[in-house]
């Protein structure tokens, strides 16, 4: 567990923060009308649940600890301070949470004045390499790179956020994005290469896009484009 982990620990020793009464649904949702009226306990669900999302996006954008750490901080203070503007109509709790992170992280980064390096982050081989392809719910992501170095910060960001939530993919399901998206096999070779049934290969695919869609949707600088429906 990661620094900021620290903060919340003691808060967790605090009575206030004891479960209310009730059965209110642990959903996004749910969580977000607890918080609104300050139950500090749906605060702490809301961090047990996309914590470590943040900290290993935002470790794999600065490559600094304490950065991470302190990102996470102010993206939970965020969150308590202004939960009234969380929508679950527009996007998961995850996605407006990562929002809220990207732009502090880019907002801290230009005030450190450090033109960004764009490095590969520690991560399984192939988790980053098809970024610039990859299908966005059936659509590639493609980001403009004319305005640099704006365009090269917003990358560097959306390569982290990528990672972070190719990790958190299951095993069987990152191998299947991995084979068709870096090394641009369809989902019939797929299968044959796996030694697994199209059907099988076709539900892992997209239940990874599901969770890729959900981390990537509220990010402002992806331009999602319609594509052919030729692979099969």
């Amino acid at each position: 567990m990661f620094e900021a982990a620290d903060h919340y620990a003691r808060m967790r020793e605090d009575p206030a923060a004891a479960p209310g009464e009730g059965h209110e649904p642990d959903d996004d949702e749910g969580l977000a009308a607890r918080v609104t009226r300050g139950d500090q306990a749906a605060f702490m669900a809301i961090y047990d649940r996309y914590g470590d999302m943040l900290f290993g996006t935002a470790l794999r954008f600065f490559h600094d600890r304490d950065a991470a750490a302190d990102i996470v901080q102010e993206t939970m203070l965020a969150v308590w301070r202004r939960i009234d503007q969380f929508d679950a109509a527009h996007g998961s709790m995850g996605a407006w949470m990562m929002g809220i992170a990207r732009n502090r992280s880019i907002d801290r980064l230009r005030a450190d004045a450090r033109r960004p390096k764009i490095t590969r982050p520690a991560a399984d081989v192939g988790e980053t390499d098809a970024v610039d392809a990859l299908a966005w719910a059936g659509r590639p992501i493609l980001i403009d790179d004319a305005d640099e170095p704006a365009a090269e910060i917003d990358r560097r960001w959306v390569r982290a956020l990528l990672a972070s939530t190719m990790a958190e993919i299951r095993p069987e399901e990152r191998t299947v994005l991995v084979l068709a998206y870096d090394h641009g096999l369809s989902q019939s070779e797929i299968a044959a290469r796996l030694g697994l049934p199209i059907g099988t290969v076709k539900s892992r695919t997209r239940r990874a896009l599901a969770a890729l869609r959900d981390r990537l949707s509220n990010v402002p600088d992806l331009r999602p484009v319609a594509i052919g429906k030729d692979w099969r």
